[in-house]
C-alpha cells in the first residue's frame, strides 16, 4: 500500500482546470499559424479563469508569483482560434503558455503537466501546436503517474526528429550538483548557442528584446507533494540577488526568485530521493 501511495504522487501535475476549457481531440498531426501578412496586431481574450487557486494558498503558493493571464490574441494569423482550440495561448512577451487538461487515472494520478511542457516548447521551437493530450500515448507514455524525465527526454527527441519543422539538436536531460550549477544549467540552456529558427524573441518589461531557448525544469509544487513540469523561458538578474526566473504554465506566465525555484526542485529530491534527483531540467542542445 505504501509503494501505490509513492505512485500515486509521481509527477501528478498539480492542477485546477474546469471543465469550461475545451479538451480538444487527438490529431494526426500539428498545425502552425497562418499569417494574413497583415499588419502585426493583437488583441485580448476576455477569457474567464478557473475559480479555483492554483496551488495552495500560503507564502510560497504559485499565485505569490503570477504575473501575465496569456490572454492575447494575434488578430493577423488567420487560423488564430484553431490554435487556441488545441489549447495555445499567448503571453504579453511573445512566449506562450498552453492550457493544462484535466488529469486522468485512478483519483487523477495521471498529470497531463509533461505533455503541456512538451506543447509549450514544441511551439516555441518549431512554430507546431499540438494538443497537450495528443501526446500522452504516442510519445509520452509510461508504467508511473505523470511522464519521468527519460521519458520526457526521448519523446521531445522523437518529435523534433520527425517534424521537418523542428531544429536541428538534441534535448538532454541536466542535473545540477548544486543550487548554483543549477543556474548555470538553467542559464546555459536558455542562451542561444547559435542562430536557429527555434529561438523566440522574447519583449522583457524594460523593452529589451532577447532571444531564448526555453528549457523545461520539474520541481515540486508549493504547498504539496506532487511534481510537476514547466518551462523556463528567462533567467532576469543572474548577477544580484534579485535573480528571477520566468515560467510558463497553466495558461499563465510566472516570475519566481531563483532562490524560491531553487528550493522547489530541491523539494523532488527531499520527497522522492530513491526516485528522482533535485535540479533536474531539460535543455535543447
Amino acid at each position: 500500500m505504501l509503494k501505490l501511495n509513492i505512485h500515486l504522487l509521481f509527477i501528478s501535475c498539480l492542477i485546477s482546470v474546469t471543465s469550461a476549457y475545451a479538451q480538444g481531440q487527438s490529431r494526426p498531426d500539428f498545425i502552425t499559424a497562418i499569417d494574413s501578412k497583415s499588419q502585426f496586431s493583437t488583441s485580448r481574450i476576455a477569457e474567464k479563469k478557473p475559480n479555483q487557486t492554483k496551488g495552495t494558498i500560503d507564502r510560497d503558493s504559485w499565485s505569490s508569483y503570477y504575473s501575465d493571464a496569456c490572454v492575447v490574441s494575434y488578430n493577423h494569423i488567420t487560423n488564430e482560434q484553431e490554435l487556441r482550440d488545441l489549447n495555445l495561448r499567448r503571453c504579453d512577451d511573445g512566449t506562450v503558455s498552453f492550457l493544462q487538461p484535466e488529469s486522468e487515472g485512478w483519483y487523477g494520478n495521471e498529470g497531463k503537466c509533461g505533455q503541456t511542457a512538451a506543447s509549450n516548447v514544441l511551439f516555441m521551437y518549431c512554430g507546431l501546436a499540438g494538443h497537450p493530450k495528443w501526446y500522452s500515448d504516442r510519445f509520452l507514455n509510461d508504467i508511473t503517474p505523470g511522464v519521468r524525465p527519460g521519458t520526457l527526454e526521448n519523446g521531445l527527441n522523437t518529435i523534433f526528429t520527425e517534424e521537418p519543422a523542428c531544429p536541428g539538436g538534441t534535448w538532454r536531460i541536466r542535473i545540477g550538483s548544486n543550487y548554483n550549477d543549477f543556474l548555470y544549467e538553467i542559464e546555459r540552456g536558455l542562451t542561444p548557442k547559435f542562430n536557429h529558427k527555434g529561438l523566440i524573441t522574447r519583449t522583457r518589461s524594460s523593452g529589451e528584446k532577447v532571444k531564448r531557448s526555453p528549457v523545461i525544469a520539474l520541481l515540486r509544487s508549493p504547498g504539496s507533494r506532487g511534481l510537476h513540469w514547466v518551462a523556463i523561458t528567462d533567467i532576469l538578474n543572474r548577477e544580484n540577488n534579485n535573480c528571477q526566473l520566468i515560467v510558463n504554465h497553466w495558461d499563465d506566465q510566472y516570475t519566481v526568485p531563483c532562490n524560491k525555484f531553487g528550493a522547489w526542485s530541491w523539494g523532488v529530491y527531499d520527497s522522492y530521493a530513491v526516485l528522482f534527483s533535485a535540479y533536474t531540467i531539460l535543455t535543447f542542445d
